[in-house]
């Protein structure tokens, strides 16, 4: 049985099977919502053999098996394999069971990957003789290795020690993710869907960052729990957090990437004690498990879920609305699965966009979540670094028992208090970046038609956006451009291609009889923002 395929999935099979002829690995590069389990459990129909298909979690075991159309195994540590010619698997289960004898990874013909720039799978690559094709909407493995080199002969070794009667010179290099997938095969990019009506737009909120407080750890790849702390969670800055929700996310589901646990726990506190709908989850906090919150953030219309690099992959719920960044990253990688979060169309809610709010400058470092990005490049980029003398361990001054300990530990070893943050540098409203996306009236309409929705429904969703687009405008310019009748002209002025489109549509319910109605409505709503807050 075959799936329905969009036209770009077939081109994207198509493009596999043709490679697959004369090589033997390949890894396709999909845009977030591209429908890359649709395409592997079609292209399983097409290859010859044994297939297993390998996953990095046991929920993602079982979402694939039940997209699967056709009969399979599941691998998982608590299933035994039957021997069936297609089987899905968790990719630690299955090294486990490779160590142990206890199954032969190349009784398999074909190998597919999904989340392949995930440094799990290279194991299991490293064995594997057969097809391998892997599946990524961010082809770039953000890995490296260290090496020894003479400087006289140019002989590398893998430990330290001398050569030519020199001391060998150390180096860090990136491990492209050609490395192991030699061919990049183009599938879509995020605007293309957004263009198809597959992804919906994201509109940006950014605020201008200050880094000079922070430090970068080369080993670990990012930026040091110590600095980010010192950014994201004093006082200040998380009071501006709370404030930057109640003026661009109010009521709307929303998911927040914070940047450690001491920073998802003081906010999570901040947010609670306001009385919003929030819920926290990371490797130290956590209310109930995973699957029980999953459940919640996915029924709970105005859901905050607060984590710390927990829902970044494999996590798809369509009506989110709002994606909080409150960290900043040096990986796209992550930066474009967090902000992806919100990419999903959706039938639950009327969602022609969703917000991103950066509070950590990072569209500065990586653009735009819909900018088009040269992954061909990132695929294959190899980049050689001579490696400095080693930078001593940073420590700090515990608060409590100034016991002198980690720098980037967020609790006290000898005493275990938990460290407090001071000096934040996030105090203000991030700014919209561009021009405020507004739904066309036709798709307003065609949304409380398909949802057997009334007038008075549709005349909300105008009201509500133009409320928003004064977002930024300070009372004393609304005031203003309200006494001097510039606000009137200019709302009726706009808003009334969406009053005629309202009135001849086939909608039920009662119509407003006057323009000068709509209006004076809409403008209520405006003041509303204002008079609450």
């Amino acid at each position: 049985m075959s799936f329905d395929l969009r036209p770009y999935q077939k081109n994207v099979i198509g493009k596999v099977l043709d490679h697959l002829k004369e090589n033997k690995r390949c890894c396709v590069s999909l845009a977030t919502g591209g429908g890359k389990t649709i395409i592997f459990s079609e292209l399983i129909n097409h290859l010859e053999g044994r297939t297993l298909i390998c996953v990095h979690r046991d929920e993602l075991v079982s979402q694939t098996s039940k997209t699967l159309k056709i009969n399979h195994d599941t691998l998982t540590a608590k299933t035994k394999v039957k021997g069936l010619d297609v089987c899905v698997s968790m990719v630690q289960t299955l090294n486990n069971r490779i160590k142990k004898g206890q199954l032969d990874i190349n009784s398999f013909d074909n190998l597919i990957v999904d989340e392949a720039h995930r440094g799990e799978f290279m194991k299991i690559l490293n064995l594997f003789n057969g097809n391998v094709v892997g599946f990524t909407a961010t082809p770039n493995y953000e890995k490296t290795k260290t090496f020894y080199k003479c400087l006289k002969c140019g002989g590398e070794s893998s430990k330290a020690g001398s050569c030519c009667k020199r001391k060998l010179k150390k180096y860090k290099e990136n491990v492209p993710l050609a490395h192991y997938y030699k061919t990049l095969i183009s599938g879509v990019e995020i605007s293309e869907l957004i263009d198809m009506g597959f992804l919906v737009q994201d509109d940006n909120f950014v605020l201008k960052f200050d880094t000079t407080k922070l430090v970068y750890n080369e080993a670990r790849g990012d930026y040091t729990e110590e600095s980010i702390g010192l950014v994201f969670g004093s006082d200040e800055a998380i009071k501006n957090t709370v404030n930057v929700y109640k003026q661009l996310s109010l009521n709307k589901k929303t998911i927040i990437f914070n940047p450690n646990t001491l920073v998802n726990k003081l906010l999570f506190e901040a947010m609670d004690r306001e009385g919003y709908n929030v819920k926290m989850y990371d490797s130290n906090n956590s209310e109930e498990n995973r699957i029980d919150l999953v459940n919640w953030f996915k029924e709970t219309s105005d859901a905050i879920l607060l984590n710390v690099q927990v829902f970044t992959t494999g996590f798809d719920c369509s009506d989110v609305e709002v994606v909080f960044l409150n960290k900043k990253t040096k990986s796209i990688n992550l930066y474009l699965q967090m902000v992806g979060r919100g990419g999903r169309i959706t039938d639950k809610i009327f969602k022609p966009s969703f917000r991103v709010i950066d509070l950590g400058g990072n569209h500065e470092d990586f653009g735009k979540w819909s900018d088009n990005v040269d992954w061909n490049k990132k695929f294959n980029l190899k980049v050689t670094k001579k490696v400095g003398p080693a930078i001593p361990a940073a420590v700090r001054t515990c608060h409590n028992c100034e016991s002198i300990i980690a720098a980037n530990s967020l609790v006290c070893e000898v005493c275990d208090v938990e460290r407090v943050y001071t000096n934040g540098t996030i105090s203000e409203l991030p700014v919209r970046d561009g021009s405020p996306i507004i739904p066309s009236p036709k798709k307003i309409i065609d949304y409380c038609l398909d949802n057997d929705l009334e007038t008075l429904e549709a005349r909300k969703i105008v009201y509500n956006y133009v409320s928003e687009m004064f977002y930024n405008v300070s009372l004393d310019v609304y005031l203003k451009n309200k006494h001097n009748g510039t606000l009137r002209y200019r709302t009726e002025k706009f808003i009334k291609p969406y009053y005629f489109s309202i009135q001849k549509s086939k909608l039920k319910g009662n119509k407003i009889s006057k323009l000068t109605h709509f209006t004076n409505e809409t403008i209520k709503r405006i003041d509303r923002r204002y008079t609450t807050g």
